[in-house]
């Protein structure tokens, strides 16, 4: 049950690198290789921990997995807006 929700996970996070990239190429915006293989080993990192836990059910793992990046966005966004200090 778990290793399906981690796969679910996975595979929303490699929709989500898809969809990036599409969107990039789609702007006509320069893709450095170094940057673009980091965000997409970040994104099957944080999407495979987002399906874990978002776990329930298959679909919720998958969501999770698509919008793990989003919930790191907003920590980062959150921490610069407060400034917040972590010891």
């Amino acid at each position: 049950m778990i290793a399906d929700a981690i796969l679910f996970g996975l595979i929303g996070a490699l929709v989500r690198v898809l969809v990036s990239l599409l969107k990039t190429y789609s702007n006509e915006k320069k893709v450095f290789l170094n940057v673009f293989v980091l965000y997409a080993l970040t994104a099957v990192l944080v999407g495979a921990v987002s399906g874990m836990l978002l776990g329930f059910d298959k679909p919720l793992a998958l969501l999770g997995g698509y919008a793990g990046l989003d919930l790191i966005d907003g920590y980062q966004k959150m921490f610069i807006k407060r400034k917040m200090k972590v010891i």
